[in-house]
């Protein structure tokens, strides 16, 4: 299927990781013709990325950029624009976790990690990002949820990043319906547990670090090239008819997991 994707300039957050999901979005939309801009705070993986893109024939950046700080974000896209022009799609993929833990135990500081990250840093991208696909009558927008916050009981020992992510949905369903007629559409993705580096680097818990590796094994993981393919579907033009939707993508492995 030819998504129309050839000639789009998208530009990724959370592209450091080399098994990330960032990466893999990156790589998929390369493949289906975008020029990408790589984003994350690791500034040589993002190199990384925007060098396997630019292997793919198309043209790349690496942008070094903390989500969580809105000058910093303003001045990447500013740089993003000016060597691009104008940005056809954003993958707002950036995240970030401090831990599985009781709520009792979870310090202002952890809450500040899982907040800042996944909710703001996701509202500054869009914000500084939105008013130039506006401005032009086209955009398309995915954000990340996760599997966790559509299970009726969450994911114990994580309310806080877990609350950090329903409030991402929301966000994204209200803002698609306010700029839906203004030629944008904005969508959520909503993972499973990922073979990815993700509980290690990020929230350092090993025992949910455990766990992935337990379903990685059984194969119960969900993979950078599953979300990947999802996103690619929901920036194409193919998927016009999509806002304001969560999409998850997470292997079957019963209901007590997320």
């Amino acid at each position: 299927m030819d998504l129309k994707l050839k000639g789009k300039v998208a530009l990724v957050t959370g592209t450091g990781s080399q098994i990330g999901f960032g990466k893999g979005i990156a790589v998929k939309l390369a493949e289906e013709g975008c020029d990408v801009i790589c984003a994350d705070i690791d500034l040589k993986g993002a190199e990384q990325t925007a060098a396997a893109v630019e292997n793919l024939g198309r043209k790349s950046m690496a942008l070094e950029v903390d989500i969580a700080d809105r000058s910093r974000v303003d001045a990447a896209v500013a740089r993003a624009l000016k060597t691009f022009d104008h940005i056809d799609v954003l993958v707002n993929c950036a995240g970030r976790a401090s831990g599985i833990r009781p709520f009792v135990e979870i310090t202002q500081d952890m809450w500040d990690i899982d907040i800042n990250i996944n909710l703001r840093g996701t509202m500054n991208v869009t914000q500084a990002l939105l008013p130039q696909m506006l401005a032009r009558g086209y955009g398309k927008i995915v954000n990340f949820s996760t599997h966790a916050a559509h299970q009726p009981t969450g994911l114990a020992g994580a309310a806080v990043y877990v609350a950090a992510k329903s409030g991402t949905v929301m966000f994204s369903k209200t803002l698609a319906g306010e700029v839906g007629t203004k030629g944008i559409n904005i969508n959520i993705i909503a993972p499973g547990p990922g073979a990815t580096n993700f509980h290690r680097i990020s929230g350092g818990d090993p025992q949910m670090a455990k766990l992935v590796d337990n379903l990685a094994k059984e194969g119960k993981t969900t993979t950078p090239e599953d979300i990947a393919n999802a996103v690619a579907f929901l920036v194409s033009d193919v998927s016009s008819k999509l806002s304001g939707q969560v999409l998850e993508v997470s292997a079957p492995m019963g209901r007590d997991r997320g």
